[in-house]
């Protein structure tokens, strides 16, 4: 992609104001944000589907990880909320942004991503899990291409011994962000919708390299599917 050429003086001014940005502006854009999707959550009616999937991991006594897709992420921040989980936010200025809104919404945070000190960052999240913590990961981030499932997720789970739960969250009417990556789904004012919750899947410690791009596809089946079903209102609702 061509990137626009900034002339010189612009990129100094730039780089003496981004330190104040960095640590005013963005966090300041996180609280307005988060503020908005709280509210905006409120106004809508949202039932879950697939709970049992959850709960029969949390009754064998097991971590888990949510993986989910990154454009749906304004949905699920209510839905995270309280559930003691650790999540991924990119180093990128996004990624600042990100942070503010995952702790507003009670969500432990780790920085990184798989174009930016990705193996710091899954040590890091293998570590909160193993100590008591539930995880959560947009599998289709930083960049794309979107609802196409990377394999941190299931390299994840074989580390930590966390279950991997897919998940997914539809509205009836919406908008869609045509202008990033991912799509931004926004949800309008007193919809309805739903969370889904896929089966889980389990990843063994002695699992190989063919046997995790097998669980990879198998996730990504899943997750299709629940994605589908979240979207789906003709049956129920």
């Amino acid at each position: 992609m061509h990137k626009p050429n900034i002339p010189r003086p612009i990129k100094k001014i730039w780089r003496f104001f981004k330190p104040f940005v960095r640590q005013s502006l963005f966090p300041f854009l996180g609280i307005v944000y988060s503020l908005l999707c709280w509210a905006l959550m409120k106004t809508i009616r949202m039932k879950v589907a697939g709970g049992e999937n959850q709960d029969e991991v949390m009754e064998a006594g097991k971590k888990y990880i949510y993986g989910f897709w990154d454009g749906r992420q304004m949905m699920l921040f209510p839905f995270a909320a309280g559930k003691n989980l650790v999540i991924l936010a990119s180093n990128s200025d996004a990624g600042e942004v990100l942070k503010v809104i995952h702790r507003f919404f009670t969500l432990k945070v780790v920085r990184g991503s798989s174009s930016s000190e990705g193996a710091r960052a899954l040590k890091v999240m293998v570590r909160a899990l193993r100590g008591g913590c539930n995880g959560a990961l947009a599998v289709d981030g930083p960049q794309g291409p979107p609802e196409i499932a990377k394999g941190g997720i299931i390299q994840m789970a074989k580390m930590s011994g966390a279950v991997i739960l897919p998940l997914s969250a539809g509205v009836r009417k919406k908008i869609f962000v045509d202008s990033y990556w991912n799509r931004v789904q926004i949800p309008m004012l007193f919809t309805s919708g739903r969370y889904v919750i896929g089966k889980a899947i389990e990843v063994p410690r002695s699992a190989n390299r063919h046997d995790m791009d097998k669980m990879l596809a198998l996730f990504q089946m899943e997750l299709d599917k629940i994605t589908k079903e979240s979207d789906e209102f003709r049956t129920i609702l």
